[in-house]
């Protein structure tokens, strides 16, 4: 991640004017810490989630989904948290937190473009760990929920600029990545690394979100690096047509993520389906009653 000193000073004065999560950030960063310790008690996971009745409804809505086989019947946030287990418990709430950034003043409908890509790129995410039984299935998720979180700021901070950049990247198919790069000397993945680092994000899910377009290598005998997830759950999102209409490749077994994952198109096909069912089924948590 390494910029010449000009465009460097343009980062930081990005990010420097970014601010905090919103919708109570202190939330968001206690109930990671206690829900990434296995030791922690259900009673205090729930006391903190209590303060936040956004966060309060999401959980207990979630646990009553028929995903989790107990539709209608959980009344209290200790029995949801029972019934997702901590990791889920931490997705979501990372989730609303994002959900309230991608749906704030977005007149132009560009924030909900991202907010549907970047859910379905975590669901898909989740749903590819999950099949190939890699160890990282919530922290794919979440990486793949901020994944786009670069572009974010980048609408926020720079929006006529940007706008700019997302309309010839519809109209000519091109990819993100490379027209940030000509026209601004970096891009979304530089800004979300800045971003997430000021945030105090955890190490590894930073590294997940920089790294998930230049993938990191696979180390024999171990477990692909959760960026080559995020690039996969990425790619499936938008073959399901989910987002912005950027470049799409048809051929997701070619991917050196898809590859790295011994996925081969059969199995890809398989995941896309259940992914178009699980992404249907989160999004509703999000839709206003």
């Amino acid at each position: 991640m390494e910029q010449n000193t000009d465009t460097k000073v343009e980062l930081d004065n990005i990010i420097a004017t970014v601010g905090e999560l919103p919708a109570s950030p202190t939330i968001v960063s206690t109930v990671m810490g206690l829900t990434a310790d296995l030791d922690s008690r259900v009673e205090d996971i729930s006391k903190v989630l209590m303060s936040d009745q956004s966060l309060t409804a999401k959980v207990l809505k979630l646990s009553n989904s028929s995903f989790y086989g107990r539709p209608k019947n959980v009344t209290t946030l200790e029995e949801a948290i029972m019934i997702l287990g901590f990791f889920t418990v931490q997705s979501m709430v990372v989730a609303t937190s994002a959900h309230s950034m991608y749906t704030k003043d977005d007149a132009e409908g560009y924030k909900a473009k991202l907010w549907r890509h970047s859910l379905s790129a975590a669901v898909a995410a989740r749903q590819v760990a999950k099949s190939v039984r890699h160890p990282e299935a919530e922290q794919a998720f979440i990486a793949a929920l901020l994944h786009d979180i670069g572009k974010l700021v980048l609408l926020q901070k720079m929006p006529t600029r940007y706008q700019e950049i997302v309309a010839e990247v519809e109209e000519q198919k091109k990819t993100f990545l490379n027209v940030e790069t000509r026209e601004l000397g970096f891009n979304h993945c530089d800004v979300a690394a800045l971003l997430l680092e000021a945030w105090d994000f955890p190490t590894a899910l930073t590294e997940a979100i920089f790294a998930h377009h230049l993938l990191p290598p696979v180390e024999e005998g171990k477990a692909a690096p959760v960026a080559h997830v995020v690039h996969l759950g990425n790619c499936l999102a938008k073959r399901l047509g989910v987002g912005f209409g950027d470049a799409v490749v048809e051929n997701l077994s070619d991917l050196r993520s898809a590859q790295a994952l011994s996925l081969d198109e059969a199995g890809i096909e398989q995941l896309l389906e259940e992914i178009t069912e699980h992404y249907e089924a989160e999004i509703s948590i999000f839709e206003e009653s």
